[in-house]
């Protein structure tokens, strides 16, 4: 049975200017009642809903593992599937900008995300965790066919931060010219300090293979 969804109230404005036609949704109480975590699955290309693409663009005021510095990496687990950005040595505010692919299925779940500080003759050094949950972007892809939006930039929700999340700060959901994205800054948990910004786009591979 599929998880119940309220989507909320929706208000929607138009603007016109000289260069450019906006439309903006305003989605603030687009709200999930399902808050069960998936369960990993194997991939098969007979159930896939889409691709997920993470840009892992920067982290900044990382810990102290090496002395005064660390050797900075990020590895992400979607489900089975795991990927990991190269290494940056001797930074604590890294710049990776690297795009990590990875197939999505249903339930779709957690983005799980972890530093490490690459060490050569021992173990890696942990330097936080964090996560994100990727149904919300489904959701927004999901509204994006019913709006038929296929063109300028619109906004399909905001996610706040709460306990439940890592969120920095305010996070929205738009579609960017059919594409549906989203920019997120990550506080880095178990660790004194520590943020990691992504950008997510997801991509649907067939627009009847989204649940209903």
């Amino acid at each position: 049975m599929s998880p119940q969804k309220n989507f909320g109230s929706l208000l929607l404005s138009h603007s016109q200017s000289p260069t450019k036609t906006s439309l903006l949704i305003l989605a603030e109480f687009f709200t999930f009642k399902d808050k069960q975590e998936a369960k990993p699955s194997r991939f098969s290309m007979s159930n896939s809903t889409g691709t997920l693409k993470v840009m892992v663009v920067q982290g900044r005021t990382l810990v102290v593992r090496d002395f005064k510095t660390s050797d900075p990496y990020v590895k992400l687990k979607l489900g089975s599937q795991t990927a990991k950005t190269k290494v940056i040595n001797s930074c604590l505010n890294p710049v990776w900008n690297e795009e990590l692919t990875f197939s999505l299925t249903e339930p779709v779940g957690t983005l799980n995300l972890e530093v490490f500080d690459k060490d050569r003759f021992k173990s890696d050094d942990k330097m936080g965790y964090a996560f994100v949950n990727i149904q919300p972007l489904e959701s927004a892809a999901r509204l994006k066919q019913v709006l038929k939006v296929s063109s300028g930039e619109t906004t399909l929700r905001k996610v706040i931060p709460n306990s439940d999340n890592c969120l920095v700060r305010d996070s929205c959901i738009k579609c960017v010219n059919g594409e549906i994205v989203q920019d997120v800054w990550l506080r880095l948990r178990d660790v004194k300090t520590g943020e990691i910004e992504l950008k997510l786009k997801y991509e649907i591979s067939n627009p009847g293979s989204l649940p209903s």
